[in-house]
């Protein structure tokens, strides 16, 4: 299999080195566009000095446009057949992204692949919930909003992660993805109206909605350690959940909706971020005089 790699990297700090260390090893890895989201000047020159790989393609988005137009430039300054879409705080083994190509080649014998993902854990083995979810329909929106997930039989399919043999899911978490790049362009790629956040639900619904298929592969572990890039701006993250959320909403199933439903969830939503921005600013750390 040949992979095109695109690595979007936003004040990543050393994980980004370890990152591209470990993709390079690879000789899968043909390609390798690392997408810069507005770093400081020099920030990653004697990184990408130290590497000196002719594989590595370097794109400056200077204004940060978000995650997905990054990912999308990324995809369209590479030509592979296959795209892996890794986070910089994904830390990937050899042996995880053989299982994962050869399990893409035997899906891509009877399936039309869209898309497929690995389970993510952290420094402790605990599984990252996104690592495969359902779509975010209404319901489950407003049992969320409402803090009742662990009442009702709505929870993520990541608790029905058993065995080791790849499984159709509704979606897979945008920090990993090993993509069929026909399948992306299908699609036309992310869609850059989200700035970070739920591009990666997003992706997946519509590429399920052209007849792809989405995977999950249990038996592939990927390190994740998460909020590398995000612990720096906790409410500007939360904000983009909230609104992310909102978009997918009024683009898949607002329009299915009575008014009220509608502004049932638009409440919900709005003060499920005043209470996460509230325990933000209980928890954020305070700088000394």
């Amino acid at each position: 299999m040949r992979l095109a790699a695109v690595v979007v990297n936003y004040h990543s700090g050393p994980l980004l080195e370890d990152c591209l260390r470990r993709l390079l090893a690879h000789p899968a890895v043909h390609e390798l566009a690392l997408v810069d989201n507005g770093s400081k000047p020099g920030e990653i020159d004697a990184l990408l000095a130290r590497l000196k790989d002719r594989r590595m393609l370097r794109l400056d988005l200077l204004d940060n446009p978000g995650f997905a137009t990054a990912c999308n430039r990324g995809a369209r300054a590479t030509h592979a057949p296959h795209l892996l879409l890794c986070n910089p705080d994904c830390l990937m083994e050899s042996s995880a992204l053989d299982d994962l190509c050869a399990a893409a080649l035997e899906i891509e014998k009877h399936h039309a692949l869209g898309a497929l993902g690995a389970v993510l854990v952290d420094r402790s083995g605990t599984v990252d919930p996104a690592s495969a979810r359902r779509d975010p329909t209404p319901l489950r929106a407003v049992v969320s909003a409402l803090g009742l997930e662990r009442f009702l039989p709505t929870r993520g399919v990541h608790e029905a992660i058993v065995g080791t043999a790849p499984m159709p899911v509704d979606a897979i978490s945008g920090a990993l993805m090993l993509l069929r790049r026909e399948a992306f362009y299908a699609v036309r790629g992310f869609d850059e109206g989200y700035f970070m956040h739920s591009e990666d639900l997003d992706l997946c619904r519509r590429l399920r909605e052209q007849d792809f298929s989405v995977w999950l592969h249990p038996g592939v572990r990927v390190l994740h350690v998460k909020g590398v890039s995000s612990a720096r701006h906790p409410f500007r993250i939360e904000y983009a959940k909230y609104s992310s959320l909102l978009r997918y909403f009024d683009k898949f199933d607002a329009v299915r909706l009575a008014p009220p439903t509608r502004a049932l969830i638009r409440v919900g939503a709005f003060l499920r971020l005043l209470l996460h921005w509230g325990l933000a600013s209980v928890r954020r750390p305070r700088v000394r005089q």
